[in-house]
C-alpha cells in the first residue's frame, strides 16, 4: 500500500475517519492524498451594481478560499506528525471526483467516514459513500461515526473478521487479508454473514459482488452489503471485477 486517498469536507463526520487514515498511513508508510471536492453555491446576482458581481459571487469566492486554506492546514498538521501528505482540491460532483482522483493517483485505499444518516445532508453524504464503495477500483474503508463526529471505537486493528460469502474462495480471503494481518499483527477470523452480528472485531473485511440481474440477486443474495450502512465497526470493501 503506497497511496491512500482521504476525501474530506471538514465536517465532524470525517474526524473519526481521519484517525484511521493516520493508523493505516503509519502502519504501511503510504502517502496520504487529502482531497476536497468543492461545490460552489449558486451566485445571487440580485440587483448587481456596475463593478459588483453580487453578494452570492463574493460569498462563493470566500468559501472557496476557506476550503483551500483548511485543506492546506490539515496537510501541515499531518506532515508535522511525520506523515507523507499531498493535497488535491477539485470542483464537481463529490462521488465522481473521488473516483477520478482515485484513478489518477492510483490509490490503493480510499478512507471515508459514514454518519448515521439522520438528516437530509447526512443522507447525501451517505449516498456518496455508498456510490464510491460500489464503483471504486480500489478497496474502500468505511468508518462509522457518532452523531457528534466521534469514533464509535478507537482506531486499532487487533482483530479482523472476514465476511465469507458463497462465492468467496480461500484465495480471495488470503489476497485481501494477508497484508493486513502482517501489518497490524492482527488475529483473523472468517465468518459467514449470519454470524457477523455477534462478531467481536476491530475491522470487517468483505467483498462486493456485481449483480447481473434480479435472478442473480435472488440466487446469490449479498446480505453483507448491509454492513456498509449499519455496522458499528469499520468495513473494508473489496470489489469483484465487473
Amino acid at each position: 500500500m503506497t497511496n491512500l486517498l482521504f476525501p474530506t469536507d471538514f465536517s465532524t463526520n470525517t474526524t473519526a475517519a481521519l484517525d484511521w487514515v493516520r493508523l493505516f498511513a503509519r502502519k504501511t508508510g503510504a502517502t496520504v492524498t487529502l482531497l476536497h471536492v468543492y461545490q460552489p453555491i449558486i451566485p445571487d446576482s440580485t440587483l448587481p451594481t456596475i463593478g459588483d458581481p453580487g453578494m452570492g459571487v463574493t460569498a462563493s469566492q470566500e468559501i472557496e478560499e476557506i476550503s483551500r486554506r483548511r485543506l492546506n492546514e490539515l496537510a501541515v498538521e499531518l506532515q508535522a506528525e511525520g506523515l507523507s501528505v499531498q493535497t488535491e482540491w477539485r470542483i464537481g460532483s463529490v462521488d465522481d471526483e473521488i473516483l477520478d482522483a482515485a484513478r489518477e493517483y492510483s490509490a490503493d485505499l480510499i478512507v471515508m467516514g459514514r454518519s448515521e444518516l439522520n438528516t437530509f445532508f447526512d443522507r447525501l453524504a451517505g449516498s456518496a459513500v455508498t456510490d464510491v464503495a460500489g464503483e471504486a477500483l480500489c478497496p474502500v474503508l468505511i468508518v462509522p461515526t457518532l452523531p457528534d463526529g466521534g469514533a464509535v471505537r478507537p482506531a486499532q486493528v487487533q482483530t479482523i473478521v472476514y465476511a465469507m460469502q458463497p462465492r468467496t474462495t480461500q484465495n480471495d480471503v488470503s489476497t485481501q487479508t494477508d497484508s493486513l494481518v502482517e501489518a497490524f499483527d492482527a488475529q483473523l477470523t472468517v465468518l459467514t454473514d449470519d454470524k457477523l452480528d455477534d462478531a467481536h472485531a476491530d475491522l470487517i473485511v468483505m467483498e462486493l459482488y456485481p449483480q447481473s440481474g434480479f435472478l442473480d440477486g435472488l440466487l446469490h443474495p449479498n446480505r453483507t452489503t448491509a454492513l456498509i450502512g449499519k455496522s458499528s465497526v469499520p468495513v473494508l470493501v473489496y470489489h469483484q471485477p465487473k
